[in-house]
């Protein structure tokens, strides 16, 4: 960028195409230029599922396509959750794409191409609530809270003996923000912690991990988990990770917890586990078709425990994230390294 150009940043993301939002972006250097992605008045942009490219204008959006359009033709910097199936050609001029999520699939399918932008994600930033999250989904189901809360409701004083959580064993398949906040906090309550990650090498550090695995491992490591957590990103490598021969793997009676994509999952052989009494239980925050259609048999299985894609607090997760972007900004202005760059080679993109 020369010293006189303008910085063009694109705010995606509805909630901070406020003065607040913008001012704070605009101090940062003279030659910035906010503009935003306009949606239709009262459409619900947040209830849609980020994994898949959109459409140009998306549904929430039909009534502003040609501020949408201008916005992205002049746009260096794009802040965003959703994306268009044609950004590369729509935003001719971007050079930077800051994630609101840790997740960035969707840019990679959206044919973000390396040689031409960076992508940037909030890896980290919802990694605390999350692991909270994860634990709390473990409580409930080893210390049997849904089964004291139904005895509740009957009237019913019926002893709900749980399980001790130190002693046991987790496995964290994806050991990157996520699942090292998971294992810090597993580890303060007496867990041992196994972990799978994509690089592993002979003699690497575990920590926060008690033990290290590399993915040719992964059965070995479910072998001896008592619970397991899935936190790593969705690839080509990485869909149906979790498949029938995984959960086969699994010690009986163990429980699965996936924060990460549903497409780790295979749910067809989660639910035929589950049915089975193989595994104890499953919490799924996340599911291959999002929003969870009414009529999938998931909703029905008694030891599935289901939230709409929830796992993060939300009551600071926006500032917190913003706090990050803005912080790229002024490293972007000044041609300094970027915070939470991702590796695109490894994560798909072409």
């Amino acid at each position: 960028m020369s010293r006189t150009e303008p910085i063009v940043i694109c705010l995606g993301v509805p909630a901070y195409q406020t003065a607040a939002y913008v001012e704070r972006l605009a101090k940062l250097d003279p030659r910035i230029e906010v503009v935003g992605l306009a949606v239709d008045a009262g459409a619900d942009w947040a209830g849609v599922a980020p994994g898949e490219p959109h459409d140009e204008p998306p549904p929430w959006a039909k009534g502003a396509a040609g501020q949408r359009r201008a916005a992205l033709e002049r746009a260096h910097v794009l802040f965003a959750l959703h994306v268009s199936k044609e950004l590369m050609s729509l935003a001719p001029r971007l050079r930077w794409i800051q994630g609101m999520g840790a997740g960035v699939e969707q840019f990679a399918k959206a044919g973000v191409t390396r040689a031409r932008v960076v992508v940037t994600n909030a890896s980290g930033v919802s990694a605390g609530s999350m692991a909270e999250w994860v634990i709390g989904r473990l409580l409930q189901i080893w210390k049997r809270f849904r089964e004291a809360d139904q005895h509740q409701r009957a009237h019913a004083y019926v002893r709900t003996y749980g399980r001790t959580f130190a002693g046991s064993t987790l496995g964290i398949v994806g050991m990157g923000s996520i699942g090292a906040a998971v294992a810090v906090r597993a580890r303060a309550l007496g867990l041992t912690v196994l972990g799978l990650r994509r690089s592993a090498a002979a003699g690497a550090d575990p920590a926060p991990a008690h033990e290290l695995f590399g993915p040719e491992r992964l059965h070995e490591m479910l072998a001896r988990c008592d619970a397991v957590v899935v936190a790593a990103p969705e690839t080509a490598e990485t869909r149906h990770l979790i498949d029938a021969a995984a959960l086969a793997a699994l010690r009986p009676g163990a429980v699965i917890v996936n924060v990460a994509r549903g497409a780790l999952v295979d749910e067809t052989a989660l639910a035929r586990a589950l049915e089975s009494g193989r595994l104890a239980a499953a919490a799924l925050d996340v599911f291959e078709q999002e929003p969870l259609p009414p009529e999938s048999p998931l909703w029905e299985l008694p030891n599935l425990y289901l939230s709409a894609h929830s796992s993060v607090s939300v009551d600071r997760y926006l500032d917190d994230v913003f706090d990050l972007f803005a912080d790229n900004v002024g490293r972007f202005v000044r041609g300094e390294p970027l915070r939470n760059r991702v590796d695109m080679a490894a994560l798909g993109f072409s």
